[in-house]
């Protein structure tokens, strides 16, 4: 049977709001995250890969054009999320946050994010895997790893 209010949930690389026209226009991903209308999206590449990694969105104007909020995540410096992963949500009620730290060659991590949204409690995995195929591999046995010793959430 499905739930009476279901949930939009969407995952984007947003390649750090460059597009195809290799112009970067963060009004232009804030306006196509608005024309998704998720409840939970997953950006991959929210923040600046070298340097201080700052996020990349203003995040005030983000939450205005998209009602979306960011899931705070206590990590140094002026990064949206983590390892360039950010969660935003429409509702609900953040009960947990974790850094996981993924093998590979290059930097990558992954952000769990536990959430209560009304009775439903959900976990959402964010991750931005290598482009090498050993590397991916490797980061899904590590990942999977990690959360096996974790309570199983409901189906939604």
């Amino acid at each position: 049977m499905p739930h009476p209010h279901p949930l939009t949930i969407a995952t984007w690389n947003i390649h750090k709001g460059i597009g195809t026209d290799r112009r970067r226009d963060l009004m232009r991903t804030a306006s196509v995250i608005a024309e998704i209308a998720p409840d939970i999206i997953a950006l991959q590449e929210a923040d600046r890969r070298f340097g201080d990694r700052a996020g990349l969105f203003d995040l005030d104007h983000l939450h205005d054009r998209t009602g979306l909020r960011p899931v705070h995540v206590d990590t140094p410096g002026p990064s949206h999320g983590w390892h360039g992963n950010l969660v935003l949500i429409r509702q609900g009620h953040v009960t947990g946050t974790e850094t996981i730290r993924l093998p590979g060659l290059e930097p990558r991590g992954a952000l769990v994010t536990e959430l209560q949204i009304g009775p439903r409690p959900l976990r959402i995995v964010a991750a931005h895997f290598g482009l090498l195929r050993r590397s991916r591999q490797a980061q899904a046995r590590h990942l999977l790893d990690h959360l096996a010793g974790r309570d199983p959430r409901p189906p939604c």
